[in-house]
């Protein structure tokens, strides 16, 4: 049993994403003498009965995490949110439909935003009744920065190796396009039926416009260059054998989401996609983005890593930008023009100055220091937690072995593959010669792709 008076518990749904940050947030959290548990969200849950009281950093205000909210509570966790998916929507109010639930952003004792966009989305809520909101970013563009792109230097220097010069291409079309096809979401035009909303059937003909035409040109890509190589990487969410199906063939086309987006895209000439978030990473890392929009919405487009990017509407347009690029001609198009510097800076702070991840670990001591006696809870109160905690803990068990649950092992390893110790050592040597820091700071084992990361201190250090 984990006795830590200071402890943060820092769950991670998607490892290629989040879990680069959520280390770097857990040393900045032991250098300030706290105990950070770290590591894949569903084992986190799993062992939740065993953790004293935290304070547990929530990936979003949804529905679904309903349930968790309630047992934190219940076993006197400390519950502050953040929202991974805030950056990129159709419109504020289609994303306070999608991501607000009423119960679970009232229970957030402290809201981090990644900008000032994301504040007024949380504020214009109906459900909002005065939570504090900070203004911290999101450590994910921590990891982007120039001070640790360096960490990034050896998988580029891989990437280049193996493949060469190469275009990449991100699709994110997991709605349509799911690990298990009875969780996709959005239904093809095709099979909707009568009782279907307006909008979802407008987003559905959009969309689905879309990604047939990401199929249709992947092949052509592969015909029209062919001494490029393309890496297609599907979103964590997504099913590989349509893109296989597509790229069936061509021997410079590629199909894997292995790793971090980072590394793809520093050592990528170019990167195609089509609403998604690593174009914006793309315009971050002083990438060449290219947004093809084959199908172009006002309403159905999510329009920030579009708007970041330069755009093709056509094949023939985006065969011309990739002749520009391929071939190093000057391309008089400014991605980091004033206007779109200040579209970035509504949306996503803390890109200079201080880490992102310093914020947030303020803000979590701050919640910690805040009315902690009256955090307090009554043991049957907590027993209840805890029985709910372990009947949750076993039903999640069960389904890991459904074939077609969303808690399915094979989804949960496809989003967060197994991690061993050594990793997670590795990871953090690297922030520690990057950032001159983290001396101090060890790690070990908590359970099964869960690690405690926690201040040390070594003979002769104080």
């Amino acid at each position: 049993m984990l006795n830590a008076q200071n402890l943060a518990i820092l769950p991670c749904e998607t490892k290629s994403r989040e879990f680069d940050s959520k280390i770097l947030l857990a040393c900045i959290l032991a250098e300030k003498g706290w105990h950070a548990i770290v590591g894949s969200r569903n084992h986190i849950h799993l062992a939740l009965g065993r953790l004293p009281p935290a304070v547990y950093l929530g990936k979003d205000v949804r529905h679904s995490s309903r349930q968790i909210v309630r047992i934190l509570k219940r076993l006197g966790h400390r519950f502050v949110a953040h929202d991974e998916e805030a950056l990129c929507y159709y419109s504020r109010e289609r994303y306070r439909e999608a991501r607000v639930d009423l119960e679970v952003f009232q229970s957030a004792e402290c809201l981090l935003a990644w900008g000032p966009d994301n504040v007024t989305a949380w504020q214009e809520s109906p459900a909002y009744k005065n939570t504090p909101i900070q203004i911290t970013g999101n450590g994910r563009i921590d990891i982007m920065r120039p001070e640790l792109r360096v960490l990034h230097e050896k998988k580029v220097a891989e990437l280049r190796a193996e493949y060469g010069r190469f275009i990449l291409i991100n699709t994110n079309f997991g709605s349509l396009n799911h690990f298990f096809a009875n969780l996709t979401p959005i239904q093809s035009p095709e099979l909707l039926g009568s009782n279907v909303k307006i909008w979802d059937v407008g987003l559905s003909h959009h969309r689905y416009k879309i990604y047939r035409a990401f199929l249709a040109l992947l092949p052509r890509l592969g015909a029209r260059f062919p001494k490029m190589t393309f890496i297609l990487r599907p979103h964590p969410s997504e099913n590989h054998q349509a893109w296989l199906e597509a790229a069936r063939g061509a021997k410079n086309i590629h199909v894997t989401n292995a790793g971090s987006a980072i590394p793809w895209i520093l050592a990528s000439e170019a990167i195609i996609h089509n609403g998604c978030t690593t174009g914006l990473e793309a315009h971050i890392l002083n990438g060449k983005p290219i947004a093809y929009q084959p199908a172009v919405s006002e309403i159905y487009d999510l329009h920030l890593p579009n708007d970041l990017s330069s755009i093709a509407y056509d094949e023939a347009s985006l065969f011309t930008l990739l002749d520009t690029i391929i071939n190093k001609k000057n391309d008089p198009r400014n991605l980091h023009s004033p206007e779109r510097e200040a579209l970035l800076a509504r949306h996503i702070s803390a890109t200079h100055g201080q880490l992102a991840s310093e914020r947030i670990a303020d803000a979590l001591v701050e919640v910690a220091a805040s009315n902690a006696d009256a955090k307090r809870v009554s043991w049957d109160r907590w027993l209840a937690g805890l029985l709910h905690a372990e009947i949750r803990a076993a039903i999640k068990r069960i389904n890991m072995h459904r074939r077609g649950h969303k808690g399915n092992i094979a989804y949960t390893k496809h989003r967060f593959p197994d991690t061993p110790l050594a990793e997670v050592e590795l990871r953090i040597a690297d922030f520690r010669r990057a950032l001159q820091r983290f001396q101090t700071v060890g790690v070990e084992q908590f359970a099964a792709n869960v690690f405690l990361i926690r201040p040390v201190v070594f003979e002769g250090v104080a």
